[in-house]
């Protein structure tokens, strides 16, 4: 993800150590696997002692491990040790650890050790330490509560018919309230919130929600913190969805559209999903310069020609038909721009995608010529909770501490 630096402090300027541990665990590592010297075998961590207290260190050590229980479910100490550059007593410290707050299990594999010693698997203990993902959508509320594999251990429904700013809270909060009632106090240990509208994720801010004329830069995560005392992070929802589709997309650069009355975007290059407020803010890019008037005031805005598409929950079939050459040049242009090899479509609009499915695929391909960019349409039913249960359980373990 980052060019190596030849002195790993030249990296810590640009990031804070909260959020850097992870990335720079990372870094050493890949210095000690490029290395055959003797001299950097060990706990892989050593440069950055220097620049980090014990505290800081600990907390780092643990999460390494831990993620890399996370990903390799059933994996043995020697491994551990060797992915994580941790000497094997340090390692050893921390699974104890692990144990003794019940993050982890054990099970044994069969094969016999050293003095008749049966060596034991590890995995995440998944009866214990929760994430939540909840979608905060103008047509209802979702959530799902899994463990720190994503496993799902319960689903949450709910309408959300609101008038006022003072409504769409109190939906909110009888919302998270019916979640945490259902489990032991401390056992959601983050949740990630999907929400539709601009945000400032940063800050914790919901800027704007549609429909909501009097919801503006309302401390969304501030409030449900101090209601619950739960660590939470509030996300874009398309970056949720994109979040989600990642698991099962194997692609450098991917651009994901949310289409439904409004349009949401999300982008990853490298496999990294590109945060920062009011970016990739496309509905009111002109795509026919001179076109159908928008409700921003311009005309030719893309928003113009998806949002009539969807009315009052029923395809206009018209609508449709004026949508796709539009479509096809900002998809077009935005893959150019990106570099994009994958471009996912998703929302509500695609429940009806075989109405213009292969007219889509046809104009882009007389745009893109030579160039071939994989077009996958799903209606993304799920994936902004999914994306942000999955984000959920990662922040989780970034933030361990035992």
């Amino acid at each position: 993800m980052f060019q190596e630096s030849s002195d790993i402090r030249e990296l810590l300027p640009y990031f804070r150590a909260t959020f850097a541990l992870p990335f720079l665990i990372r870094w050493q590592k890949v210095r000690l696997r490029k290395s055959n010297s003797s001299t950097n075998k060990g706990n892989g961590c050593d440069s950055l002692k220097k620049y980090m207290d014990l505290e800081d260190m600990s907390q780092a050590n643990c999460a390494s491990v831990l993620r890399v229980i996370q990903a390799h479910s059933g994996i043995s100490r020697k491994q551990i040790a060797d992915m994580t550059g941790l000497s094997w007593g340090g390692m050893t410290k921390i699974v104890n650890k692990l144990f003794e707050h019940e993050y982890i299990v054990e099970e044994k594999n069969g094969v016999p050790g050293g003095f008749g010693r049966t060596p034991g698997l590890l995995s995440l203990n998944r009866e214990k330490h929760f994430a939540a993902g909840a979608d905060i959508n103008k047509t209802g509320l979702s959530a799902s509560v899994t463990d720190l594999l994503g496993g799902i251990r319960r689903q949450y429904f709910a309408e959300n018919i609101f008038g006022d700013k003072e409504g769409l809270l109190c939906n909110i909060s009888h919302f998270f309230e019916k979640i945490f009632q259902d489990f032991p106090e401390g056992e959601i240990e983050a949740v990630g919130i999907a929400m539709q509208g601009g945000i400032d994720a940063k800050q914790g801010i919901s800027v704007s929600f549609p429909g909501c004329r009097d919801w503006m830069d309302v401390p969304i995560v501030h409030i449900l913190k101090e209601k619950f005392r739960t660590e939470i992070d509030l996300e874009h929802d398309p970056d949720c969805m994109l979040y989600c589709e990642l698991e099962h997309v194997d692609a450098n650069h991917v651009i994901l559209l949310r289409l439904d009355r409004s349009i949401g975007m999300a982008a990853a290059l490298n496999g990294t999903i590109l945060r920062a407020k009011g970016i990739l803010e496309v509905a009111h890019c002109t795509v026919v310069p001179g076109g159908k008037a928008c409700r921003c005031g311009r005309s030719g805005c893309l928003e113009a020609y998806i949002a009539p598409c969807l009315k009052d929950g029923k395809i206009q079939k018209a609508a449709v038909g004026e949508m796709i050459a539009p479509l096809a040049a900002a998809i077009h242009n935005l893959t150019c721009i990106f570099n994009a090899d994958t471009v996912i479509l998703a929302g509500e609009l695609m429940r009806y995608s075989s109405l213009f499915e292969g007219r889509l695929r046809l104009e882009i391909q007389k745009l893109q010529g030579e160039r071939k960019t994989e077009i996958i349409f799903t209606d993304g039913a799920g994936s902004a909770v999914t994306g942000a249960a999955l984000i959920a359980a990662s922040r989780a373990v970034e933030r361990i501490k035992l």
